[in-house]
């Protein structure tokens, strides 16, 4: 498609947009970019008048006066074919020059932009790799070329496309506000494998460029996108790492069975079983996370929970605790609830004493939980996380489900992976997981025989179910109130949520399926459900 075409389509596309939905988008971008470092930071900010169905972001103009910033709106010279700002005073009017666009008065004093100088580009579209599609006339392009600034573009979350057509003169944006996340351009470029405008690559850098990573794209997998940034589509690539690495833990999880029977001493077993773990699930996330590299280190969210989370953090181990209870007693009856506690359907804790319980908790409760989450909540979510958060969630939660080779079990870990895995993008925390899973383990080592005692003497297996779902839906709902009060706060905040695009509803089984169409996952499935089965026949 052609610019011609590309811009008589784009602004068809704009004119559907109602003027609510315009004003809407304008105030959230006005806000993004109000509250962003780059704002802030900023010496002087030159802003544009807006046409007819662009963005209004003028309120941006006040907000910087009040902040004692500088402000300055362009001024076309069609003879030179030059783009000049000039300053704007609280009291001057914006009056119609060039192409009908409103310009500061002839009396306004020209501004000499610096190196922390904020240039608000207006356009037709952009993509997330800073490329722009304007009107045609080339000022900003040649304004650009000599900017020591910063240039960032502003655009409806509609109107922003993956791919824009360029050309050598085309100069590219920074960053890139929608009303839906702001996109450090340069970054997304890198995530996705793109090169940005500022560096055209040659053909042949192009082609050897696309042979390096076509192995990695083959094994990782890639998104296909539609025209618009964050809208997902049924063409869904799978991936084929993860499910690599799941399978690996599960053959080595399986051939660790081979060893448990031949401890007799407990503490002795105890140990090995630490041993075990970090064979099964730290050696083999280590050579992944190597695989992949260090920026993908930046997607582990590997930082604490904040003060703010918790309240939201006390609530949950209830929901979890009360909700894998629940899910058990449907699926085996309330006696199901009753036994030792066993880890992975093949380790039983034994407790005798102080040392024994020490251990206890290390083998069976703190080290399964941070191993566990590093894989399921840290890595794989951050890697299908790509197709929408909601697919990110689902996926994670099953293979954490298919972990623990249990038919029974199944439901009960499968809601408890995804409990953690809402409360891991809530926190926005990998630790914050680990705590959650952790006061789980200790309840299943130390609580649930206490339980079992209780309602077993309490003689009513019906209350003791009512009074589990009681506790089920209202910390549920707690969790949920101060989860959206979490989400307010990262609104208030500008925090970037480009990790979860946009999914409709009704995409997110389709995505889910698709994403897990690999062999990979085949394997794992089969390995899954063999072994579960003979579990379940005690072979």
């Amino acid at each position: 498609m052609t610019k011609q075409e590309l811009r008589r389509l784009l602004k068809e596309r704009r004119a559907a947009i109602s003027p609510e939905e315009q004003k809407e988008a304008a105030r959230t971008i006005v806000s993004r970019i109000a509250a962003s470092k780059e704002f802030q930071r900023a010496s002087a900010i030159l802003l544009y008048a807006p046409m007819p169905g662009e963005l209004d972001l003028l309120p941006l103009a006040s907000i910087a006066r009040k902040a004692g910033k500088p402000v300055a709106f362009p001024r076309c010279d069609p003879e030179a074919g030059r783009l000049r700002f000039f300053l704007w005073e609280p009291d001057a009017r914006l009056q119609p020059g060039a192409y009908g666009i409103p310009e500061p008065p002839s009396h306004a004093k020209e501004y000499r932009p610096d190196a922390r100088t904020l240039c608000i580009l207006p356009g037709l579209s952009f993509s997330p790799t800073g490329e722009r599609l304007g009107y045609g006339k080339g000022y900003y392009d040649r304004f650009l070329a000599a900017f020591p600034g910063l240039a960032v573009g502003a655009a409806y979350e509609k109107l922003v496309l993956r791919e824009l057509p360029t050309e050598p003169h085309d100069r590219p944006v920074s960053i890139l506000f929608t009303e839906r996340a702001r996109i450090d351009c340069a970054a997304w470029a890198k995530r996705n494998g793109q090169a940005t405008g500022k560096a055209k690559p040659s053909a042949l850098q192009t082609r050897i460029t696309s042979l390096i990573l076509a192995g990695k794209r083959r094994l990782f997998g890639t998104a296909e996108k539609a025209l618009t940034v964050g809208e997902q589509t049924r063409s869904i690539r799978p991936l084929h790492a993860p499910p690599i690495l799941v399978g690996a833990i599960f053959v080595l999880l399986l051939l660790s069975r081979l060893i448990s029977p031949l401890w007799t001493d407990r503490r002795i077993g105890f140990l090995l079983l630490l041993l075990l773990q970090a064979v099964i699930f730290a050696l083999p996330a280590a050579l992944y996370l190597h695989r992949r590299g260090k920026p993908f280190l930046a997607h582990l969210r590997l930082r604490p929970p904040r003060p703010d989370h918790i309240r939201f953090l006390l609530c949950m181990p209830i929901v979890m605790i009360c909700g894998g209870m629940l899910c058990e007693i449907l699926t085996g009856g309330i006696a199901s609830l009753e036994g030792s506690f066993t880890i992975y359907d093949s380790f039983s804790a034994r407790i005798m004493s102080l040392p024994d319980a020490i251990l206890a908790i290390l083998a069976y409760a703190l080290l399964p939980a941070i191993l566990e989450e590093l894989v399921f909540r840290a890595i794989l979510c951050a890697e299908y996380e790509r197709y929408g958060a909601p697919v990110a969630i689902g996926v994670s939660a099953l293979f954490f489900a298919m972990l623990h080779f249990s038919l029974p079990l199944f439901p009960a870990y499968l809601l408890l992976g995804m409990l953690l895995a809402c409360a891991t993008y809530v926190t926005r925390s990998y630790v914050a997981a680990v705590l959650l899973h952790l006061c789980y383990n200790l309840f299943c080592l130390f609580g649930q025989p206490f339980l079992s005692t209780f309602y077993v003497r309490a003689g009513s297996n019906e209350i003791f179910i009512f009074c589990l779902t009681v506790l089920f839906l209202l910390f549920g709902a707690f969790a949920a109130g101060e989860a959206r009060k979490i989400y307010h706060r990262y609104a208030r905040e500008n925090l970037d949520s480009s990790h979860t695009p946009a999914l409709p509803p009704r995409e997110i089984p389709v995505a889910l399926l698709r994403s897990l169409l690999s062999p990979a996952v085949a394997v794992c499935t089969l390995v899954w459900l063999i072994t579960a089965v003979l579990n379940l026949l005690g072979v």
